[in-house]
């Protein structure tokens, strides 16, 4: 059931406020508002974190008034899995509302708090606004708008309360703003209109190369590493992880029992003993624009000259920067040495580029595009694979399932994680936190509560990421290696 925010209003003038509530109605003149934006690839983990700064007074564990909102309209059918940050269904903007506590930082501790948050197209959105505002010359690659969720407390919000999860309200839409040399917010306790910063799967310096920026950080404001490892896999449709799996039978690599009915192409045994491989070289053979030439889905086990549909990001995608990084060298190995490889496909979302062969290669936005694509092909019988942090799990809508690379399972545990933290599995970058020279105390505390929540393994425990060795802490969520916030660096313990 919904109810929408109208009904809300009116029956709040009806009755007394609960004790604990943060509903649209309860947002008012003392309310701090911030905004950030960045990684789609954490959206989950970060809003996790964040909810772990809420004011926990109630002696029940959890937040005592923590509202979440979401930007789609999600179906009915769906939402008590599906109407949550991070879930494809659930949108690219959401919003969360608490009374902070103290881990969030003097100025926000005891305050009413709505984080708006865009995870829209990837990593370098945390910094793109901030890049138009300080005179960054015209590049395609900076847009001058960006999209949040629309104000929470305006009357005609169509944000409407669902049954489940608890506290959750979905079909809040968005709002396009502007950015030009000067945009400014007015003050904390105003709808924003420019971020205080956000957070990035690798640093701002990987996307400057890719994406030809003048300007560096230190114009913008400071990036801080959270010591925080994020794994990345590669995620595939159904009918491709069966193909891949016969594959590895004929190699006598998996036992000849793992496509026995009742498995199929439309739903593959995905026991762990079962779980089929892909090799480094493999994948970098279709993202990279001079190898593509005459590939197919073959390659992976596939029938001959069948069509195999990449699913990579755009280029402001911290996901993409970390696929161009490990598949491709770039632009870690740019310089006179060479070695660097041009990734196949555009930066432009949308746009699908037939590369030689039979390989189709589509630029996504969000990591939810791509869970999505690839879902989309599992129900129509074809071959698709891309790029996901491990942070994501398939709800019971999405069709995707990540594979072992060279021989290595990335989620072999609940966590998908633990393969990372011995060592064994390579695929990982370093989450960065970064917070805009314009930002308030509270949206600089905001971020530097949620770095320290998501690096602290007594404060979180969240999937497809872990603690380095370089946080100086151990324990079961720390890993032996650290990469001290350069991805273009091996991991080193």
């Amino acid at each position: 059931m919904k109810l929408n925010q109208i009904a809300l209003a009116v029956a709040a003038t009806c009755v007394a406020a609960p004790s604990f509530a943060l509903t649209p109605a309860d947002i008012d003149g003392t309310t701090v508002q911030l905004w950030i934006s960045g990684a789609t690839a954490p959206t989950a983990s970060v809003y996790k974190a964040i909810s772990t700064l809420c004011a926990d007074n109630d002696g029940v564990t959890g937040p005592d008034d923590l509202h979440t909102y979401v930007s789609s309209d999600v179906a009915a059918a769906n939402e008590a899995t599906d109407a949550i940050p991070g879930k494809s269904k659930a949108g690219k903007f959401a919003a969360y509302a608490c009374t902070m506590g103290p881990l969030a930082g003097a100025s926000l501790d005891g305050v009413k708090t709505i984080v708006y948050h865009t995870f829209d197209a990837g990593s370098f959105e945390a910094y793109t606004p901030h890049l138009v505002i300080a005179g960054e010359p015209a590049n395609v690659a900076i847009p001058t708008t960006l999209k949040r969720m629309k104000d929470l407390t305006d009357p005609a919000s169509t944000c409407t309360l669902l049954a489940a999860p608890a506290n959750t309200y979905d079909n809040c839409g968005t709002v396009t703003l502007p950015f030009a040399v000067g945009t400014a917010n007015t003050d904390p306790y105003s709808v924003p209109v420019v971020p205080q910063g956000g957070f990035s799967d690798t640093e701002y310096t990987l996307n400057q190369l890719n994406l030809g920026v003048s300007k560096s950080i230190g114009d913008i404001g400071a990036e801080a590493p959270t010591n925080v490892g994020q794994g990345f896999g590669l995620a595939v449709s159904y009918p491709l992880y069966f193909a891949m799996q016969q594959k590895d039978i004929a190699a006598g690599k998996i036992a000849a029992t793992c496509d026995d009915a009742p498995a199929t192409s439309a739903s593959p045994n995905m026991t762990a003993a079962c779980q089929p491989n892909v090799t480094r070289q493999q994948y970098s053979s279709v993202v990279s624009a001079s190898a593509v030439t005459n590939k197919s889905a073959a390659l992976f086990g596939a029938p001959a000259n069948s069509v195999l549909k990449v699913e990579r990001r755009v280029g402001t995608s911290g996901t993409q920067s970390s696929s161009n990084a490990f598949y491709l060298n770039t632009p870690c190995a740019t310089g006179p040495a060479g070695g660097a490889l041009t990734p196949a496909g555009t930066n432009t979302a949308g746009t699908t580029s037939y590369s030689g062969g039979k390989v189709l290669v589509r630029s996504n936005n969000g990591s939810g595009d791509v869970k999505a694509s690839i879902t989309a092909a599992s129900t129509a019988g074809e071959y698709a694979i891309g790029v996901l942090s491990l942070e994501n799990v398939p709800s019971t809508t999405e069709k995707f399932a990540f594979v072992k690379l060279n021989s290595v399972s990335p989620n072999l545990d609940a966590k998908q994680r633990q393969t990372a933290i011995n060592g064994d599995y390579e695929f990982w970058y370093e989450l960065v936190g970064f917070t805009a020279g314009s930002a308030f105390s509270e949206g600089a505390d905001l971020i530097n509560g949620t770095v320290v929540a998501l690096g602290d393994p007594t404060i979180t425990d969240l999937t497809g990421l872990f603690v380095t060795k370089a946080a100086g802490v151990s324990g079961a969520n720390v890993s032996t290696g650290y990469k001290l916030g350069n991805a273009c660096a091996p991991a080193v313990q």
